[in-house]
């Protein structure tokens, strides 16, 4: 016998089974949608602002219910003009008059997948930079300091270096930095062992730390430039 999820829903819309840890929630219906939903249960009518919406309820992890159902709550009060500039030109009106083909209002799909996206890049980010860190503490502290912005004296101070030992370093940091994380094999790293290794993890965990706080904080005030700075920092 099917598992019922709280909603109530047996399966999931194509037809396969709702698994652990997976909720099923509202999404904009689309013609997509009329092609591949084999389960007719998950196709709804919901009432908001005094209009109906035709929605298709969908199995996500529990941990992205929110924002999948906030991403909803945005396209349906983008339809319902609550977002209406009084007196704007309409979209037709732009596109008839000037032939310009103006960005579509993103489905809830979409809006969830962006931000599914952003979690993998931040996990992506957290992993390579802990891999580093342990491979050599030296250089992923380096990495870290040269990617927020710290040089020249603050940085040799930081490193516990004088500057030819310290540049060895920093030019080691720059070519990670300049091809981008995921592109560079950590296990080509020729790591010397140093008295200030211990100091260098701690450090480059409380550097790591922070940017950890500042992207989850970013992302509350759903401001997300943040994420160019990690993009930055993985990919070059």
């Amino acid at each position: 016998m099917a598992n019922k999820d709280k909603s109530g829903f047996k399966a999931n819309y194509n037809g396969e089974a709702i698994k652990p840890g997976e909720v099923m929630i509202p999404f904009e219906f689309t013609e997509p949608d009329a092609e591949n939903c084999t389960n007719p249960e998950c196709i709804k009518i919901v009432r908001q602002g005094g209009k109906c919406f035709k929605v298709i309820y969908k199995a996500v992890p529990k941990e992205w219910a929110k924002t999948g159902k906030s991403a909803l709550n945005l396209i349906q009060n983008e339809m319902l003009g609550h977002y209406t500039v009084p007196n704007s030109v309409s979209m037709d009106a732009l596109k008839e008059e000037y032939d310009l083909e103006l960005d579509k209002v993103p489905s809830a799909e979409d809006v969830m997948m962006e931000e599914l996206d952003r979690e993998e890049l931040f996990n992506t980010f957290t992993e390579l930079i802990h891999t580093l860190i342990e491979k050599s503490p030296k250089i992923g502290y380096a990495v870290l300091l040269l990617h927020t912005g710290i040089k020249g004296e603050s940085f040799y101070e930081k490193m516990n270096l004088t500057h030819s030992p310290a540049n060895l370093v920093r030019q080691q940091a720059e070519k990670i930095l300049q091809g981008g994380l995921a592109n560079f094999d950590i296990n080509d790293i020729k790591s010397y062992k140093s008295k200030y290794d211990d100091l260098y993890r701690e450090k480059a965990y409380e550097v790591l730390d922070k940017i950890i706080k500042m992207y989850y904080y970013r992302k509350r005030q759903n401001d997300f430039r943040f994420v160019r700075f990690l993009r930055r920092i993985c990919a070059a």
